[in-house]
């Protein structure tokens, strides 16, 4: 029997949820949170609508919607600056509910990275040292949970896809 293998198997349990800045000479990486597969789910919906006129043999199908949620269900947030990155809350630790500040621009991205064992942050190169890394563009945080009661402090987001996504994303290609 033939083995089966899948560049899409990840062995590992780390998952980091990273904003990826490119408006600069060089990508700039902020982890947003650390989490482990079972806290992630990345779910795709399409919908569509059937019209059958009266003449017609076979009935038509139009997509109407097709939608990409990214929800992180608990996770380690690093500082209160990740935090403010992505809009959740302010400079001063006060949580906000502006959708403009909550929304990632023209040469940001969302990219998910799963590791075997929790990575040094400070030397990993992310795309190459990942075992498989998702990259979302054109995301809104909705619903952002945060539990200081916790230790350390957790919080949880779900990103609305309205762009590409990437199953998995390398820098190269």
């Amino acid at each position: 029997m033939a083995d089966i293998t899948n560049s899409l198997e990840v062995e590992g349990s780390i998952v980091s949820v990273i904003h990826v800045d490119e408006s600069g000479a060089e990508p700039v990486r902020t982890v947003l949170g650390l989490c482990t597969k079972d806290d992630l789910s990345v779910t795709v919906d399409e919908s569509n609508e059937d019209f059958n006129p009266g003449s017609q043999r076979r009935t038509k199908r139009f997509r109407t919607n097709n939608t990409i949620d990214v929800e992180v269900a608990s996770a380690v947030a690093p500082d209160l600056e990740a935090l403010e990155l992505i809009g959740v809350a302010d400079s001063d630790g006060k949580i906000t509910f502006d959708s403009s500040d909550r929304q990632t621009g023209d040469d940001e991205y969302l990219e998910i990275a799963y590791f075997a064992d929790e990575p040094d942050f400070g030397s990993v190169d992310i795309p190459a040292d990942s075992e498989l890394l998702h990259r979302f563009a054109d995301c809104e945080v909705t619903s952002p949970e945060i539990d200081p009661s916790a230790t350390p402090p957790t919080a949880s987001w779900t990103f609305w896809v309205e762009g590409d996504a990437w199953i998995s994303y390398s820098p190269s290609a």
